[in-house]
């Protein structure tokens, strides 16, 4: 980032996604370092135990072919609106319990319980409850993800700092000039990590709920070569779980800190 007097120069916007995808290369360089260490590991210890890193990469796109049949559209449904509904919910009572420090001591001691909580118990809970199938995974994913985005949502808002409040109260400033200038940069800058970090545990108990609690989706297909002792299959699937969690941070975390963050660059 090109500076005058320490003061940010404007640049043209095809200089930003330059710089956007030149920072990429660093974690590009971290995916070969960990591919390398993979294939010694795999050579160490056989195709059984950790199969080929190129075996894997080749199962993963013959699913990505066929994504229709091996519900990887199913699973990424499940995972948008379990996430979408989590987040919705913990972002929205955290932000209030921030603001009303009563309804965040009343709340305090439920979310305590639910963090606290293994998600295998949930799982167990949500078959019992909804049996197998769509109900028992959202149910799953959200009980799980929203406790803690409520968390980080509730820290955020409390902790906008008492001063500048006063100082926009002393101004008589309106509502929305506080939302766009006080709470919104604050905010963003505290619910972003909130949200990626949301959206990547949402992976992961998707993945868990339907390998326990489905018969169809990504975990079901894992469960299913678990039985088959099919290790390609599995790293197969779980790289493509990966992928997608980092394609969304790359595409969508990353992009919004640059549009709403500029401070941060």
């Amino acid at each position: 980032m090109l500076k005058i007097d320490k003061i940010r120069k404007a640049q043209n916007p095809v200089f930003y996604v330059i710089d956007y995808l030149w920072g990429g290369f660093a974690s590009l360089g971290a995916v070969c370092f960990f591919i390398a260490v993979w294939q010694v590991a795999s050579e160490a210890y056989g195709p059984l135990i950790l199969p080929e890193p190129a075996a894997v990469f080749s199962k993963a796109c013959e699913i990505l072919k066929n994504f229709a049949a091996n519900d990887l559209v199913l699973s990424l449904k499940r995972a948008l609106a379990g996430t979408f509904l989590a987040l919705f919910a913990g972002i929205c009572s955290g932000l209030a319990a921030g603001y009303f420090k009563s309804l965040r001591a009343f709340l305090n001691p439920l979310i305590t319980v639910l963090l606290s909580t293994p998600p295998i118990v949930w799982i167990v809970l949500a078959i019992f409850w909804f049996h197998f199938g769509d109900t028992s995974v959202l149910f799953t994913v959200v009980i799980v993800v929203a406790p803690m985005t409520f968390a980080s949502a509730a820290q955020a808002m409390a902790s906008v700092s008492a001063e500048y409040t006063e100082l926009f109260d002393s101004y008589k400033s309106s509502f929305f000039k506080k939302l766009r200038y006080l709470y919104a940069p604050h905010l963003i800058e505290r619910l972003l990590p909130a949200i990626y970090v949301a959206v990547s545990n949402g992976a992961k108990v998707l993945v868990m709920a339907e390998l326990l609690g489905a018969n169809d989706g990504i975990g079901a297909k894992i469960a299913e070569a678990r039985v088959n002792i099919d290790t390609v299959e599995v790293m197969a699937y779980v790289c493509l779980a990966i992928a997608f969690t980092a394609l969304f941070d790359y595409l969508v975390t990353k992009p919004l800190q640059i549009l709403l963050m500029p401070w941060s660059r």
